[in-house]
């Protein structure tokens, strides 16, 4: 039996979000990582503008051996341009991970 990889789920979720929008990203996710041949493990959820939850992704990622993040977009990261470059590098160099879209797009995907 194979053992699939371990991949990470991170979203934002803010107070004007309805249950059925939360759930249908859950949902991108988890299809994503099922497609692609990964385990998703646990999906982190940010609450309004804190950053609680992307520490502790940064922090399991440099505990654990799973190197992947799933996000639905970069916007889930950041609305602003620069703060979304500055949470992907902080994924990818000091979390040592690959971050994925379940879009795909080819400069974020291994």
């Amino acid at each position: 039996m194979t053992v699939k990889p371990l991949i990470y789920g991170y979203m934002r979720v803010t107070d004007d979000m309805a249950d059925k929008e939360v759930r249908l990203i859950e949902k991108q996710l988890i299809t994503f990582a099922d497609a692609e041949g990964y385990c998703l493990a646990i999906i982190f959820h940010e609450q309004g503008g804190a950053m609680a939850a992307l520490d502790e992704l940064l922090c399991e990622l440099q505990r654990s051996e799973a190197k992947h993040v799933v996000v639905a977009s970069l916007e889930q990261l950041s609305d602003h341009p620069l703060l979304q470059s500055s949470f992907l590098r902080e994924i990818t160099v000091v979390g040592g991970a690959v971050l994925h879209q379940t879009a795909n797009p080819w400069w974020l995907t291994s």
